[in-house]
């Protein structure tokens, strides 16, 4: 009489289906971390487009407010007669960046190489009375791949007055 050997394995089916099983739950999982991936790339370009936007607008705030007088005000210039040296602030359309000058310093650029920034100044003052700069910002992270992960930008609008003034 023969006895039948019982084998011990996987059959090629079995293999074949563990095999597919763990290979949807690996590329599953890879799927799953490039989407965090790019959701990280993502908000750090949107915090620090929003961190630079800060900066820029307290230093600019912070120079309108000291300012004794508006000495000239263009568009893409504005030069505050100052305590000390003069400071201009000009905004380079051709390179996209915001500059700004004490005196005969050397220009000295107000953000990061990653971020290109447009604007305009406006004059609001009104009769002799106040001394008012209107600024308008525009921030856009510098993409130049097109990556949706790295589309950012902001704008902000606002004021302020001189109060240094005589």
């Amino acid at each position: 009489m023969k006895k039948s050997q019982k084998q011990s394995g996987f059959t090629l089916i079995e293999l074949i289906l563990y095999l597919a099983i763990v290979s949807i739950i690996l590329v599953s999982i890879s799927y799953l971390m490039l989407d965090m991936l790019s959701g990280q790339t993502k908000n750090y370009t949107s915090q620090d487009i929003n961190q630079q936007l800060r900066f820029i607008s307290n230093i600019i705030t912070k120079d309108i407010r000291a300012a004794q007088d508006i000495t000239s005000i263009s568009d893409d210039n504005l030069v505050l007669t100052m305590p000390g040296d003069d400071i201009t602030l000009h905004f380079d359309t051709a390179n996209s960046t915001l500059t700004r000058q004490v005196g005969f310093s050397n220009l000295i650029i107000l953000h990061d190489t990653s971020v290109k920034v447009t604007g305009v100044f406006a004059d609001q003052s009104y009769d002799a009375r106040t001394k008012n700069v209107a600024v308008t910002l525009r921030l856009e992270y510098d993409n130049p791949s097109n990556q949706p992960e790295y589309a950012a930008s902001t704008t902000a609008i606002f004021s302020a007055e001189l109060r240094g003034r005589k």
